[in-house]
């Protein structure tokens, strides 16, 4: 079994269809799993080339005063390493993966890959241009097929402004999908999005695919 944990910026990404308070390392049913486990779970599927059924995710650690790690606390080396640092070898997962938004900030990527030098867990950093909803729209094929109506971005996903993103999600599924989860959706346009087509539409998702398909020595 591959074990892996997620700790993405925004409660939306890790978002499932039931939602339970677990502790540290206990693994996560499939209806737990976000729209960031669900597209993790395909990339690892596409570059590792293992199978959906070995791959378990589990409940990340949390910060010093026992809260769900959000936002920028994902930011700074000092806050992101300790969540990184496991005091029971055996409870430390195959796999760490840590997802922010850029949010405009071009350095962030290496600050955050520096930060991890040292660390014993295998730890692969995506930073989104500008955010995470970014790779999921990016598909127009597959916004079709779960918002079942064709829409289309102004813009390049990464050329798309700070939150124009989540912004421009939000409002296709409030006009096309209004009896559904938005949730639910971000899992649909997760498990169906085309990632050769998420590749070529988005650097950043592009680095993040190699870095997860390059295994640390």
């Amino acid at each position: 079994m591959f074990r892996v944990v997620v700790y993405a910026e925004g409660a939306g990404e890790l978002a499932g269809s039931k939602n339970f308070q677990r502790a540290p390392g206990a693994a996560l049913t499939e209806e737990e799993l976000g729209s960031a486990h669900l597209l993790v779970r395909r990339c690892l599927e596409k570059v590792r080339d293992l199978d959906a059924s070995g791959i378990r995710f589990e409940e990340p650690l949390r910060t010093g005063r026992g809260k769900l790690a959000r936002g920028s606390i994902l930011h700074s080396p000092a806050t992101l390493r300790p969540l990184l640092l496991w005091a029971d070898p055996a409870r430390q997962p195959d796999l760490a993966v840590v997802l922010v938004d850029a949010d405009g900030d071009d350095a962030r990527q290496g600050l955050l890959d520096s930060s991890l030098q040292g660390i014993p867990v295998e730890s692969v950093v995506g930073v989104a241009i500008q955010e995470f909803e970014t790779w999921l729209l990016a598909d127009p094929n597959a916004l079709e097929e779960v918002l079942r109506q064709p829409v289309t971005a102004p813009k390049p996903p990464e050329k798309l402004s700070k939150r124009q993103s989540k912004e421009l999600l939000h409002q296709w599924c409030e006009q096309h999908a209004r009896s559904r989860d938005a949730a639910d959706l971000r899992r649909d346009l997760a498990r169906q999005c085309d990632l050769d087509t998420l590749t070529r539409q988005c650097t950043a998702f592009a680095q993040f695919l190699h870095k997860l398909g390059t295994r640390r020595a």
